[in-house]
């Protein structure tokens, strides 16, 4: 009897008619009707490799200096310019056009390196078909993930706007309409809690500390500053599960003063182990490339010492004075520095971001706008208008969005640009739009269909 799983062989092999295989088709419509985009890649893929290129010839020059030991000289490592160098035939590399394909496509497979999408990607027909067409076998999950990642910002901005050149060609839709909408997205960080962010960064401080040793440097591992850690682990359980009982408030205060001044005990103990690390790493003589992730891993133990220092302030001020801390003074996670702290439209709280998109009357999306925390709606109405002008060459006729977006300032802006319907919907925007405008038949339409912004955000957060 045959195995189950031996080899089949196939005269011809088909994509099957699927959604993925219609997806990445239209993309490579694209292409032929968009060429520049695969030498916008390839420049950024020649640039990448440039950069490794440097920090090897760096390493090597390192390298070639050692011998010499002549006392009292030192020889710098010549540090040459990537966008100076030549790149040489070496291994073949994954095609432009393919780096293309999986960048647009990493929607539909949840990116590279979980194991749901490597199983989809390895067991794609349609991928299969591509790749044997192009000569080339299926990139490993890092080589993939550094590949895509290595195509900038400006060229994916190019992509987006090579798309909408071509809905414009082919006339699907005018793009006269914009609506405009905001969305909560989680960062890459737990719900914040004062003890929890203490414990972590004493423990990330003191985890590579005691790693240093890896790149040439003295590890640091302070007695002192364990036997605290462990006092800080059980604070912060106590803290957590007393939560909600009768008197927990006040014995909570209790609790968080002992943590404050263990803390602050760690905090002292560290600060001069790291300025000595910081001092042996200026003078660090290793390959240049060591030395790079040398000099990082520093600016990362004095960001965390700093943000330990924000956090035993912020928490003082909170919870033994009961002052109302502002958000900017905040530590609000360990691994993600830029969240900011989200609550909007009556649901739960989120510790994340909140992406500005702009959808066309046809569905399409036309701009994308990611700031840093939680910045106000009211300020990226006018920044939004600008970026769909300048991507599509069109002036939006139509500009709907909801009330969060209400600035008189910025509402006479876009109507001096050229926007006939600005409709703001809800209490504040009824309250800086004339009532002659809030009743005109253009103006409702144009309020009641500013919800399909809306499911395009859910198509977008939970389809892809």
């Amino acid at each position: 009897m045959s195995n189950a799983f031996d080899p089949v062989p196939l005269i011809v092999l088909c994509p099957p008619d699927s959604e993925l295989a219609a997806f990445l088709q239209e993309a490579h419509r694209l292409l032929e009707r968009e060429p520049e985009i695969v030498a916008r890649i390839e420049a950024d893929l020649d640039l990448h490799g440039k950069r490794k290129k440097s920090l090897r010839l760096q390493d090597a020059e390192w390298i070639r200096s050692r011998p010499l030991g002549l006392p009292g000289v030192e020889i710098e490592a010549a540090t040459v310019p990537p966008e100076a160098l030549v790149l040489a035939t070496g291994r073949p590399r994954t095609p432009a056009y393919v780096v293309y394909m999986f960048l647009v496509g990493r929607g539909y497979y949840g990116g590279f390196k979980s194991s749901g999408a490597m199983t989809l990607l390895q067991e794609s027909t349609t991928l299969a078909v591509f790749l044997a067409n192009q000569q080339t076998g299926m990139p490993g999950a890092s080589t993939l993930s550094e590949l895509a990642n290595a195509v900038s910002n400006e060229t994916r901005e190019f992509i987006l706007s090579a798309q909408l050149r071509q809905v414009l060609g082919e006339r699907w839709d005018p793009l006269d309409t914009l609506l405009q909408d905001s969305t909560a997205v989680e960062g890459n960080t737990e719900w914040p809690k004062d003890s929890q962010l203490m414990v972590d960064l004493v423990a990330r401080l003191m985890r590579r500390g005691s790693r240093l040793h890896e790149l040439g440097l003295k590890d640091f591992n302070e007695p002192l500053v364990g036997k605290l850690l462990g006092k800080m682990v059980s604070l912060h359980k106590q803290i957590s599960m007393g939560t909600g009982r009768a008197g927990s408030r006040r014995e909570r205060r209790k609790l968080y003063a002992k943590l404050l001044r263990l803390a602050r005990k760690a905090r002292a103990a560290l600060d001069p182990h790291v300025a000595r690390v910081e001092k042996e790493a200026a003078a660090l003589d290793v390959l240049p490339s060591r030395r790079q992730l040398a000099l990082r891993l520093t600016g990362g133990l004095r960001t965390d010492l700093r943000n330990l220092q924000r956090v035993i302030d912020a928490c003082n001020a909170r919870v033994l004075h009961e002052r109302i801390v502002p958000i900017a003074e905040k530590v609000l996670s360990v691994s993600d520095p830029d969240v900011g702290f989200i609550a909007k439209g009556g649901r739960d709280p989120v510790v994340g971001y909140k992406p500005q998109l702009g959808r066309s009357g046809g569905g399409f999306v036309v701009g994308l706008i990611l700031p840093q925390g939680n910045a106000a709606d009211s300020d990226q109405l006018v920044p939004m208008f600008e970026q769909v002008v300048a991507r599509t060459g069109v002036v939006p006729t139509t500009v709907s969005t909801d009330d969060g977006y209400a600035s008189r300032a910025g509402r006479e802006t876009l109507k001096a640009r050229g926007v006939t319907v600005m409709s703001i919907s809800g209490s504040k925007g009824k309250h800086i739009t004339t009532p002659e405008e809030w009743d005109d038949l253009d103006h409702v339409a144009a309020r009641d269909g500013r919800s399909a912004v809306e499911s395009l955000m859910f198509t977008i957060k939970h389809g892809f």
